[in-house]
């Protein structure tokens, strides 16, 4: 019931997780949580499955390999580098865009004001 699932899968759940924590704009909290609970990670991982396995059942046999993937903490810290490099990416993206229109030139009256 609880086994490990294989290294293709673990990656994709890592990429799931990402772009969910992500499309919700939490990079920040999700690093500082992820930073804080990494060193608890398997301990937390075997309390999971202690308090979860009643309700796996009704919730559904969905969520076992996620809580199998986030046990290591090499997951766990793939998902945090996965998630700061997706924040610098998108950093960088909004500097070349703001570089992009502080190019071009202003049209009108506009081109009289400071800012």
């Amino acid at each position: 019931m609880w086994e490990e699932p294989d290294p293709e899968k673990q990656e994709a759940i890592i990429k799931h997780m990402a772009e969910i924590i992500y499309k919700y704009d939490m990079d920040l909290g999700a690093i500082f949580l992820l930073e804080a609970i990494k060193p608890f990670a398997s301990v937390g991982s075997q309390l999971t499955r202690f308090m979860v396995a009643p309700f796996i059942p009704f919730v559904g046999e969905k969520s076992i390999p996620y809580l199998a993937t986030f046990e290591n903490k090499e997951n766990v810290e793939k998902l945090i580098r996965l998630i700061e490099d997706r924040s610098r990416e998108e950093e960088r993206k909004k500097k070349e865009e703001e570089k992009k229109a502080e190019a071009t030139p202003k049209k009108g009256w506009k081109r009289f004001l400071p800012f």
